[in-house]
């Protein structure tokens, strides 16, 4: 089972995780979230149902609110209790090696390694993601593509079914007949996209301006300067300002795909490659452009936007 494990306290965040462990369920699917008060079957030991679980998943979100480190009990501070089930959910996630994600909620900051018991300094570590009341809807989506890869690498890791020799021959013969029907009805629908007229190449060459608002908030004005040679795109595109070269261009159509390099750095740590990819339709005088960007430090929803030709000599 590839999946989810949401570790919150219930004093402090079981709001916040019922919220989220529903938006997830829409994506992920009801099997591949786990949060112990609806999961956890009455009579059945608390801390093996824990465990097991914790082992058959390979993401761990780590709610913190703003009692999260503070939550007491007979005087003392529960997680410097070792019996402490969030400080052993916790525990267990990091010795796993699996992905262990911070999300922070109700306007909590981060805890420091001093203010957390040796045992689970480790979090401290990790890169942290915020939901806000204000954000929600969109930032549980760059949640939901940060978790998307570590669920797509759990699929990869399944073990693979092995086919008997009679199912297999069977699959080898339907097969067979399947190319011979193809022989005398071939599927005209797979032939390759429709190259571009010379009307279409022209209309796209010449210099585009869009106004882009970013999954973050921020709206910059971008330019497009682009050109074709027999279906390839080429030129620059600017993003946040900065003119890039285009990369993997092509025109088909009517649709215009490439893609694009920049640097993301956050802190002082070193900068990482993000890949930006564009897809365009080139329709009614319009670039109707989509924008998917990934690699870098944080993860990003895509991004809409339309633009329009700059007349010549403006």
């Amino acid at each position: 089972m590839s999946g989810i494990f949401i570790s919150y306290r219930r004093d402090d965040q079981a709001g916040f995780a019922g919220r989220l462990a529903d938006a997830l369920v829409s994506v992920f699917g009801a099997d591949n979230v786990f949060r112990d008060i609806e999961d956890i079957h009455p009579g059945e030991d608390f801390v093996l149902a824990l465990e097991r679980q914790l082992a058959s998943v390979d993401v761990m979100l780590v709610m913190i609110g703003p009692a999260w480190l503070s939550a007491s009990r007979n005087g003392g501070r529960r997680l410097d209790e070792a019996g402490d089930f969030v400080r052993r959910e916790i525990e267990a996630g990091l010795k796993s090696g699996k992905a262990v994600l911070p999300v922070l909620v109700g306007g909590a900051t981060m805890p420091a390694e001093k203010d957390l018991p040796p045992a689970i300094t480790g979090l401290a570590r990790r890169q942290a993601l915020i939901l806000s009341d204000a954000g929600w809807t969109s930032d549980v989506a760059r949640l939901v593509e940060t978790i998307r890869p570590c669920m797509l690498a759990a699929r990869r890791r399944a073990p693979t079914f092995r086919w008997s020799r009679a199912v297999a021959a069977g699959l080898v013969l339907i097969a067979l007949l399947a190319i011979g029907f193809k022989a005398y009805w071939p599927d005209r629908s797979e032939r390759g996209p429709a190259p571009a007229s010379a009307e279409v190449a022209a209309s796209l060459a010449g210099r585009w301006e869009a106004s882009v608002k970013y999954d973050w908030g921020a709206e910059h004005a971008e330019r497009f300067e682009l050109r074709t040679d027999n279906g390839e795109v080429r030129g620059t595109a600017s993003f946040l300002g900065v003119p890039r070269m285009i990369e993997q261009g092509r025109l088909s159509g009517e649709r215009v795909d490439f893609v694009t390099h920049s640097q993301e750095v956050m802190g002082d740590g070193p900068g990482r490659e993000v890949t930006h990819r564009y897809r365009g339709i080139l329709k009614g005088g319009e670039l109707q452009f989509v924008l998917e960007s990934s690699g870098g430090h944080s993860a990003h929803v895509p991004v809409e936007f339309v633009a329009r030709r700059v007349p010549a000599g403006a």
